[in-house]
């Protein structure tokens, strides 16, 4: 059945089927740009697929988004996206991450894909993605789609080859920006996004895909979309030697623990004298400013309001696990499934590498 259903693939020179069901991707960003990467990946036969994003379905969606149906509506792209891949490839494996993307998917997971899609809606976003595959030397493909236009950025050879931090200066590398999902949070206006041109940029994402995942030749330019014209034009982009993502980890050890292990469980397992970080910081308590009320809540860091007064609470932060109320759990930090982890022994730094087998399906809440 499943050599019936590819068979037109394989009448491709140089097609390997078999390789592609063996081929894990990691898709970040669940957007009309996500859900066309992510069909068509389902479409040419990759096995085991990785979906990623911590938003919920808008009626809005539903024009550009081909995955997502009416009754979806509420309901995490994720789960909506991999019902239904499951019901169109019966033999494919999903797993879903409704978190943010530092949350969801740690960087041994990165490292053991065969490639990551970038399929998200900001440049902090991507810089985030940037920097946490360049730790790992994680090939990754970014796509991203304008008003009448579009652009597919390929960095598959890492940390030698160019990445997306590449492209910026170092001072908009710094600056902030907000991310475009939908709509515009300072104005409240809805951003302009249509079905075709995310599904000519997510396709052509995942035509250097495939063709890189069975070992063909790929072009490295970046690709520009004018949907105006439908023209298509490389260019071509360099490594920066001021780039800072381009300095992977070195050594790591892995070990049997997975991110719902307890702080107590990491702590016995690394030794007293070892300080495990984490790469964000996170919360150990926020107080009121106003009236003084403190919560000791220990977790991800979210806006929270002082329940006496209604105020913001303000968060007090770390990133050293070990002095964390021994029973919290990783993943209440934010550690995500299958993260590496810095851990401090007096000067020196060393990396652990947390499983991620165990726990392919479990959301973060990061």
């Amino acid at each position: 059945m499943i050599k019936e259903r590819y068979h037109r693939n394989t009448l491709l020179p140089g097609w390997d089927q078999n390789r592609l069901s063996y081929s894990t991707v990691i898709v970040m960003g669940m957007g009309a740009l996500g859900n066309a990467v992510a069909q068509s990946l389902a479409l040419s036969g990759i096995g085991h697929l990785i979906l990623c994003d911590m938003d919920r379905i808008e009626i809005s969606n539903l024009s550009r988004a081909p995955l997502f149906k009416e009754s979806d509506i509420g309901a995490y792209k994720v789960d909506a996206a991999a019902r239904t891949l499951s019901q169109m490839i019966p033999d494919i494996r999903v797993d879903t991450r409704n978190s943010h993307l530092e949350y969801a998917v740690g960087l041994a997971e990165l490292r053991d894909a065969d490639l990551v899609m970038g399929c998200l809606d900001s440049r902090n976003a991507r810089l985030e993605l940037a920097g946490r595959c360049g730790l790992v030397s994680a090939p990754w493909i970014d796509g991203a789609t304008g008003e009448w236009s579009g652009e597919i950025r390929p960095y598959l050879d890492l940390p030698e080859g160019p990445c997306y931090g590449c492209g910026l200066s170092d001072e908009t590398r710094a600056t902030p920006d907000i991310s475009r999902s939908c709509r515009i949070h300072d104005e409240n206006l809805p951003v302009a996004s249509t079905a075709p041109l995310s599904m000519i940029v997510g396709n052509e994402m995942t035509l250097i895909a495939v063709r890189w995942l069975m070992g063909l030749d790929v072009k490295r330019d970046i690709l520009i979309l004018n949907g105006s014209t439908g023209e298509i034009y490389p260019v071509q982009h360099q490594r920066s030697l001021s780039c800072p993502y381009h300095q992977p980890i070195s050594s790591v050890k892995n070990i049997l623990l997975d991110h719902t292990a307890t702080v107590a469980q990491l702590r016995d397992e690394l030794g007293n004298d070892a300080h495990p970080l984490t790469w964000k910081p996170f919360q150990v308590c926020a107080h009121c400013r106003t009236c003084g009320f403190i919560s000791n809540q220990v977790g991800v860091i979210r806006p929270s309001n002082c329940p006496k007064c209604k105020n913001s609470l303000f968060p007090r932060t770390q990133l050293d696990i070990i002095s964390t109320p021994e029973n919290t759990p990783l993943k209440t930090l934010g550690v995500a499934p299958g993260e590496i982890l810095p851990v401090k022994i007096g000067d020196q730094i060393n990396f652990v590498a947390l499983d991620y087998r165990c726990s392919l399906n479990e959301p973060n809440n990061g």
